[in-house]
């Protein structure tokens, strides 16, 4: 407890740390200086994907959002201490994402290990749940991208179902990103052209932002389970 009110207290003070007291617009562009693209990672925890990413593209801003500030800390401070002036973190519930982001100002979302809410109750609260599809179809631009990472092979199937009812086009489906894609479908996104390269046997090799590695995936890697992973547009 003390170390998270001292976190606490700290992120108040981080320049790469909004906390806004109600969900309303934030001035993006004036925030980092600049109109790059803007990628989101949600549920981000301590943020491996935000920081990940923005290591590879300095000319993109990456935001990771939470709504746990303790868990944010620990990404902030990486961030400001390795001077990546790309990387931004929100504390905000995503259910509210649209009041934060005008519309159509998104490039790409990252959903990485998410909670998948097994119950049939609680379906709703799923992050790839109809009601977040449509915050995210919002947000994101003509030719927005949705990725998501899980080890949940039913939140992966629930996920796909979901994103074709919705009329979401599905651009990758990979069962397990450790082997040879089960299936692959070509896409256009910031990646593009590093999405599949040959490897030495002919076979292709997953793309490197894929193999970003969470905390939560370093735990399920180590109990042998397979990362599946999503790729769909508006």
């Amino acid at each position: 407890m003390k170390n998270k009110l001292q976190r606490f207290a700290e992120i108040k003070n981080f320049s790469n740390v909004l906390q806004p007291t109600e969900p309303k617009f934030i001035d993006w562009q004036n925030h980092f200086g600049n109109n790059n693209p803007i990628i989101l990672e949600l549920a981000c925890g301590h943020g491996a994907y935000t920081l990940g990413l923005a290591k590879m593209f300095p000319n993109k801003n990456f935001i990771g959002i939470d709504v746990k500030g303790a868990r944010i800390w620990k990404g902030a401070k990486i961030a400001l201490d390795e001077k990546l002036t790309n990387v931004a973190f929100l504390r905000a519930q995503i259910q509210f994402l649209d009041k934060y982001f005008q519309k159509n100002s998104v490039t790409e979302i990252w959903i990485t290990f998410p909670d998948p809410y097994p119950k049939k109750r609680h379906t709703k609260n799923r992050l790839t749940s109809p009601r977040f599809l449509q915050i995210y179809e919002k947000t994101l631009n003509s030719d927005g991208i949705l990725h998501l990472k899980t080890d949940d092979f039913d939140l992966f199937n629930y996920s796909v179902e979901t994103a074709i009812s919705e009329n979401w086009q599905i651009k990758q489906i990979i069962n397990n990103i450790y082997n040879i894609p089960a299936f692959y479908l070509p896409c256009r996104s910031f990646s593009e052209g590093r999405s599949f390269r040959a490897g030495s046997n002919g076979d292709p090799e997953p793309n490197p932002l894929y193999g970003i590695k969470t905390f939560y995936e370093q735990q399920h890697l180590k109990n042998d389970k397979q990362i599946h992973y999503l790729q769909v547009t508006k």
